[in-house]
């Protein structure tokens, strides 16, 4: 009992010592208005892509529908027309 109180005892300790040191260096620095410009742009580009690749990708939905329909309608006449050559 006496060991598993030490060890947790030290595991605590060095747990806190290693989160003042994260905590002490303050983290990452800050971007300058340089970077955040650039993050913004590319942020709004990106946005821009996703607009886009939406919107082809309801054409291609529309494309795919219209050619479908007009693949049953091909089928359907020339069943027609098999039906009237027999």
């Amino acid at each position: 009992m006496v060991k598993f109180l030490r060890v947790t005892g030290l595991a605590l300790i060095s747990s806190f010592l290693l989160a003042s040191v994260f905590v002490g260096c303050g983290g990452p620095p800050k971007p300058n208005s340089e970077e955040t410009a650039k993050l913004n742009e590319a942020k709004a580009a990106a946005e821009s892509a996703e607009r886009k690749l939406s919107a082809l990708r309801m054409e291609r939905m529309e494309l795919e529908q219209q050619l479908d329909g007009s693949q049953s309608e091909e089928a359907k006449e020339a069943g027609e027309l098999e039906g009237a050559a027999k």
